[in-house]
């Protein structure tokens, strides 16, 4: 039971952040690029039925994940973004209330866990933004869960499920102002997705759902609020998870004025967010910081 358990465990920390840039796409011919960096801890889990409880139950036991994406978007028009990324993942695992006769248990795995490219169209300005995004993920055959020879069972803790997915996404969004007090307005947008993935490896598909708004209260800083997830759906696959985040966090846009929603020429933008899950099935239940460190040229 005790070599079993990483990769039961492991099978739970699969909720990975994604990039969103709204529904706005890249101007003709201009390059955008992100560094997006994010800390993962854990010590709870959901489990199938979606309730809340400790890791790994009565083991004291502690994830902690670091997932690093540079990401590139380059307007091949006014109205048409082509994307692509890369994600990297570090997973460790520790537990501090094992029964002294099986010995200590820390395990850690690390890897290139997928490579994405897609493209975003949008068709529709107004009254709202309107885009479509398909995006490929491509497992780049990294063995996301080491083992012996021989040995089914994980001697490091799972960073993947090691599928290929196509997903396709609606995105809509839209800039608005409001009149505060005495001519103080303040500026701010709002986004929402929704679409569907197909997966590989016996992995449900899922549905996806985001929703974001940010205002800008002063000049160069943007404070947004986010909701992110996914859905599985049951009966595509035998093995599913499905959650929610809530972040919360500023942009620092350091040049290039109002910039965030890819309109500008030139800029630089950093970005921090904390996050937590707030609900989910078969996954951790961790907390998490978000770094995102964007220009475009």
């Amino acid at each position: 039971m005790k070599r079993v358990l990483p990769l039961a465990v492991g099978m739970l920390f699969l909720s990975a952040s994604e990039l969103y840039a709204g529904a706005w796409t890249v101007p003709k011919h201009k390059v955008w690029g992100e560094l997006y960096e994010k800390w993962s801890y854990a010590k709870e889990e959901f489990n199938q039925d979606g309730k809340r409880q400790t890791l790994s139950q009565g083991k004291e036991a502690r994830y902690w994940e670091y997932m690093m994406e540079p990401k590139l978007e380059f307007g091949v028009t006014d109205y048409l973004t082509a994307m692509a990324s890369l994600e990297y993942k570090e997973a460790h695992y520790k537990e501090y209330g094992r029964p002294d006769s099986w010995g200590p248990y820390s395990v850690k795995n690390h890897g290139i866990t997928n490579i994405k490219v897609g493209g975003r169209f949008r068709f529709l300005e107004d009254p709202v933004v309107m885009s479509t995004q398909t995006r490929v993920w491509i497992y780049p055959g990294y063995p996301v869960n080491h083992h012996e020879e021989g040995d089914w069972t994980a001697h490091q803790p799972m960073i993947g499920y090691g599928d290929d997915a196509v997903e396709q996404r609606i995105l809509i969004g839209k800039t608005f102002i409001l009149p505060i007090h005495k001519g103080y307005k303040i500026d701010g947008y709002w986004g929402i997705e929704t679409g569907y993935r197909w997966r590989t490896k016996s992995v449900c598909y899922d549905i996806p759902y985001f929703a974001e708004i940010g205002v800008r209260p002063i000049k160069g800083f943007l404070l947004k609020t986010e909701i992110d997830g996914y859905k599985a759906v049951k009966g595509t696959g035998s093995i599913y998870s499905e959650y929610g985040f809530w972040r919360i966090g500023g942009v620092w846009e350091v040049f290039g004025g109002d910039s965030t929603l890819r309109q500008g020429e030139k800029m630089f933008n950093l970005e921090f967010q904390y996050g937590t899950m707030v609900w989910g099935k078969n996954t951790s239940a961790p907390q998490e910081f978000v770094l995102k460190v964007s220009t475009q040229f």
